[in-house]
């Protein structure tokens, strides 16, 4: 399971998750005036947990692999919500720091879901050699 790069990149952003959630600045998203709020310490829970889970998931590569896009269109969405705060708010600094997170974890999540589909094709040409 170590040996393998998307458990090195999952265990990087659970560890990314983990840390903004005890570290990041709470955002004052009172003065957006959208209906929906999503409270974002628990979306790092979310984000640390699912990325967990798929690691634990080695495997089965076409369930991580399903994970990991349902993860990747979660961290789309929580980045457009902030660069939307980010352009409508004075005080840059907590948005700034809070799109971070979203990016760093989209650039591994993207790097992972490289990898196990690597992984997959390896397995299917070594299938088709039997």
């Amino acid at each position: 399971m170590i040996q393998r790069i998307q458990t090195v990149f999952l265990l990087l952003i659970s560890i990314a998750s983990g840390f903004g959630y005890f570290f990041l600045p709470t955002l004052d998203l009172s003065y957006l005036e959208s209906a929906v709020s999503i409270p974002l310490k628990s979306y790092l829970i979310l984000s640390a947990s699912t990325a967990f889970l798929t690691l634990l998931l080695f495997k089965n590569r076409k369930i991580q692999l399903m994970i990991n896009l349902i993860h990747l269109i979660i961290h789309v969405a929580l980045a457009v919500f902030l660069i939307y705060g980010l352009f409508n708010t004075v005080d840059l600094n907590p948005f700034l720091v809070w799109l971070m997170v979203p990016f760093l974890s989209l650039i591994l999540l993207i790097l992972s879901s490289m990898s196990i589909r690597k992984d997959e094709d390896l397995i299917r040409s070594i299938d088709r050699l039997r």
